[in-house]
């Protein structure tokens, strides 16, 4: 189906609620194994006690993202973005990249490695996915941080926006004609899906 562009209007994004929502019900149907690697939700106490830790409060889409899943057991990741953190992994994660952070790098303002308002929602081997907190231009866009190179931001505004694409590419997985601003999932045939 053919869509017209749209000009001046914002796109519709869906809650994030509802965008995992959808990841859920996909999951169950075309990758069981997956779905049973995703945690349960963080509890409330969990979530403010992750603010307490970090100093300053979760972006509301992560806040949002916890409700539903406290992050994933996976290897690989049930998303395409490496494993989903939990608030306990947050908060490790945050503190090891602050603890190398080194803020009189005279490299840190053009190519920065880490940023104190950062936060880390998933990763592995030191390479992190994360969403700015903080005040500005980038508030709330998601980046990636290598463990080895400097950071940046990938083009995604929100954790909403992702999830909702994420979540699209799921619900189009059969559909290879169609493009997708995320790439579309594989199953590989083990109950797992893969990115």
């Amino acid at each position: 189906m053919i869509e017209p562009p749209r000009i001046g209007v914002r796109p519709v994004i869906a809650p994030v609620a509802e965008s995992w929502h959808l990841i859920d019900g996909w999951l169950a149907k075309h990758a069981p194994a997956s779905q049973a690697s995703l945690r349960p939700p963080a509890s409330p106490e969990a979530i403010d006690r992750t603010e307490e830790q970090l100093g300053f409060t979760l972006p509301a889409d992560l806040r949002e993202s916890l409700q539903c899943h406290d992050g994933d057991s996976s290897y690989l990741g049930v998303l395409p973005c490496g494993p989903l953190y939990s608030t306990e992994r947050i908060v490790e994660i945050r503190d090891m990249r602050m603890s190398i952070w080194d803020a009189d790098d005279p490299d840190q303002h053009d190519e920065p490695w880490w940023g104190t308002l950062w936060v880390p929602f998933a990763g592995s081997d030191g390479d992190e996915h994360f969403i700015d907190a903080g005040p500005g231009l980038w508030h709330d866009h998601l980046g990636r941080a290598a463990h080895d190179d400097s950071a940046c931001f990938v083009g995604w505004p929100s954790l909403a926006a992702w999830l909702h694409c994420v979540a699209q590419a799921m619900l189009h997985h059969d559909n290879r004609s169609r493009l997708e601003p995320v790439h579309q999932p594989m199953l590989p045939g083990d109950g797992t899906v893969s990115w």
